[in-house]
């Protein structure tokens, strides 16, 4: 087997139409395939899909790293690593070998455990997909070959997707419910596991740097500050939009979000507040405002508001730059002049309000055309618009590709997502 693999600066559009024709590779019987699951949504769905791709005489199994990996999955159709992790890159790749493994399934493909066993499976030509949460949101979860965001194999070239928008049309889903209660659910069950059974897997390493319980009590605090507070944030949101004049928006990551970490230059939240501050006081007009909007899941561990008082008094363009933990983005966003982000999917949001998008890190929607190309210190005075006709063919083009209709939290959301799911996996 061989992986057909597309260069992220790829521009031609010869050279990415490779993407969607058939790969060289031998067709696969089911029975002889072999789907190893290495990291999962929070929730069902990998057991889901597993049940599907067993179904058809196909071997599913999962590698099980914490405790919370097993309240998803279960003791069935099962390996457990509670090796060091130095220990991992040598196991997966021998797991890959013995146990004949012909596809590997991760989910995002930035975390430590998923880096290795990609990097392994890409050595044995073992094909690779990637489970992330939806580029086109709530209603979508993302699947693709090789990787996503920043690694995705989806060409950068605008000249692509309007060649191929002809061949798809329309995004025909059903509504996958209220996630974010159900998401909170399923979080708080899989990291509980994984707190108290921390003694059964004691060298396991927890992707992001800050440790459940700490995330937890983050989250907590945040949730009950913004009730308790509730009427002043929105008193001072208010009269931040009230002002005449231009004001940005700036759609700050989760602190520790591997897309920040893995896909940008940036080593945290803060120095990204800090250059697009400091470009901001350089090149911003008098009367120009910035208007920096928290991540609905940040755990509020890096008091991120602090740090844009700071950067902004150091600047000296404290009364006109600002912080919002409330607010509903996408009101934000059209009563904005334009979109700063380092690469989350809220500037697909922007882009469809047609807003002018700044963006600074790797993003699969970063082209001319779609989002502003001649740099941050220029945006302030002339944002590049997007031009609506791509962004319809780029979405048309990437829904159809790389988007499945349904959700990772709800039971709605996988009732609908997990048939798909096998069904691509079994197609690739």
């Amino acid at each position: 087997m061989q992986n057909v693999r597309v260069p992220m600066n790829a521009t031609p559009v010869a050279e990415t139409l490779e993407l969607f024709s058939a790969e060289l590779s031998t067709v696969m019987r089911p029975a002889e395939r072999h789907y190893l699951f290495v990291t999962g949504p929070f929730g069902a769905l990998t057991s889901e899909v597993a049940k599907r791709l067993r179904a058809t005489g196909a071997r599913a199994t999962r590698v099980l790293l914490s405790v919370g990996d097993i309240l998803d999955w279960g003791l069935n159709d099962c390996a457990l690593f509670r090796g060091d992790p130095s220990a991992w890159i040598d196991w997966i790749d021998r797991y890959l070998q013995t146990e004949g493994v012909t596809d590997l399934i991760v989910f995002g493909d930035s975390h430590c455990y998923c880096l290795s066993a990609m990097a392994a499976a890409s050595r044995l030509g073992v094909k690779i997909h990637v489970l992330e949460e939806g580029y086109f949101r709530p209603h979508w979860i993302t699947l693709e070959r090789d990787g996503v965001n920043g690694m995705s194999r989806l060409p950068r070239s605008p000249e692509f997707y309007r060649s191929m928008a002809e061949l798809y049309s329309g995004s025909e889903f059903v509504p996958v419910g209220k996630i974010t209660p159900a998401a909170v659910k399923n979080i708080t069950l899989y990291f509980t596991a994984q707190v108290l059974g921390a003694p059964l897997f004691p060298r396991f390493q927890a992707p992001n740097p800050y440790p459940p319980t700490r995330q937890a009590a983050g989250h907590i605090r945040r949730y009950i500050a913004q009730k308790l507070n509730a009427k002043r944030y929105e008193r001072d949101l208010h009269a931040v939009l009230a002002v005449s004049g231009p004001i940005f928006l700036a759609a700050l990551q989760r602190p520790g979000d591997s897309q920040l970490l893995r896909h940008s230059s940036f080593g945290n939240v803060a120095a990204f507040i800090e250059h697009v501050v400091a470009s901001f006081a350089r090149n911003a007009p008098p009367g120009v405002r910035l208007l920096f909007k928290a991540h609905p899941l940040d755990h509020g561990l890096e008091a991120q508001d602090r740090v844009v008082r700071q950067v902004a008094h150091a600047w000296g363009v404290a009364d006109r730059v600002f912080y919002t933990d409330i607010g509903h983005f996408p009101s934000l966003v059209r009563a904005s002049a334009g979109l700063v982000s380092v690469n989350s999917t809220a500037g697909l949001s922007a882009i469809e309000f047609q807003k002018p998008t700044a963006v600074l890190g790797a993003a699969i929607y970063d082209m001319p055309g779609l989002t502003h190309q001649s740099g941050l210190d220029r945006f302030w005075t002339a944002p590049e618009a997007p031009d609506p006709v791509l962004y319809r063919a780029f979405r048309a083009v990437v829904m159809a590709k790389t988007q499945v209709n349904g959700a990772y939290s709800t039971s709605h959301g996988v009732r609908l997502a997990a048939p798909e799911v096998a069904r691509r996996l079994m197609a690739s």
